[in-house]
């Protein structure tokens, strides 16, 4: 009986968390005509569709959603072994939603590194798509997250806030203002960031329109928003740290001066965090400003 290799399985993971086979093959490093390739061998290994695929979506099947704690236990235990042979005592996986530019990550990540340095760290990034930072899907044991969103068996410890920018065109016609009002941007398409009903709301400041919302195009990274930006076809909204993190081409930054600010937090499972988990968030809360700090639990 032919069995799945190790890099069917990782695959079948990055499609199955991703539900786009696009930006699943860019995060293997692949191209997706490779991707789609071994998910058929997959497929014809097991017997049975994993996905449903059409031009608009991709889903997992009854038996894709059957196959993928196996498939996540079994690379899981691979990693285990690896680190066992290797002299390691245990993994730590870490999300970042969309808060990896800012210099806090950067001080945590080295921080831990440096006192745990039997511990391996797998260190993911993730877009617009999943707020969580990949704790719904069950792929990182600890987040470091932008509430507001649906955090239902989540506990999340905010620990700093920023300011936020709209990205604009840099021939934009508010383009050369150091800081506007949102009562100016409200009607500017809107680029659509996320499904999550509590993280869109707040990104497009739903609460500050009488309005509905002109929608832009579906911006599910940085980079899609960037470009919708460049090309004219909608706004948005990002944090201070990725506003002034780099000299983006075509584009020019600019306060919004009476919207919230964004927080970061860290978000571990409400329910029987890793023991590695806990530490990161101690290390967290040793290490970012004590002001502000506070614990919301679903």
């Amino acid at each position: 009986m032919m069995r799945p290799e190790i890099r069917h399985l990782i695959y079948f993971l990055a499609a199955a968390e991703e539900l786009n086979f696009t930006r699943a093959a860019r995060r293997l490093h692949i191209v997706p005509q490779a991707l789609s390739a071994a998910i058929a061998q997959l497929e014809d290994i097991l017997g049975a569709r994993l996905f449903e695929r059409s031009t608009r979506r991709v889903a997992l099947t009854a038996a894709g959603l059957a196959y993928l704690p196996f498939a996540r236990a079994a690379v899981s235990a691979v990693d285990e072994g690896i680190d066992a042979a290797r002299g390691l005592h245990g993994r730590l996986r870490i999300g970042l939603a969309a808060t990896g530019v800012h210099p806090l990550s950067a001080q945590l990540l080295r921080e831990y590194a440096s006192r745990y340095p039997d511990i391996a760290m797998n260190i993911r990034h993730f877009g617009f798509a999943d707020p969580s930072g990949g704790l719904r899907i069950g792929s990182s044991d600890v987040a470091l997250v932008r509430p507001p969103f649906n955090r239902e068996g989540l506990e999340l410890t905010l620990l700093t806030e920023e300011a936020r920018y709209v990205v604009l065109p840099d021939n934009h016609r508010l383009a050369h203002c150091d800081r506007i009002a949102f009562g100016e941007l409200v009607d500017e398409p809107w680029a659509i960031t996320t499904n999550d009903p509590l993280s869109h709301q707040f990104w497009s400041v739903s609460a500050q329109r009488t309005r509905p919302i002109p929608n832009g195009p579906l911006c599910l990274s940085q980079e899609e928003l960037f470009e919708a930006a460049r090309t004219h076809r909608a706004v948005g909204l990002v944090p201070a740290s990725v506003a002034t993190a780099h000299h983006w081409p075509g584009l020019v930054f600019v306060q919004v001066r009476d919207v919230p600010p964004s927080t970061i937090a860290v978000a571990t499972p409400a329910s029987s965090p890793t023991r590695q988990a806990l530490d990161f968030l101690e290390l967290a809360l040793e290490t970012a400003p004590q002001q502000g700090r506070r614990t919301l639990s679903h």
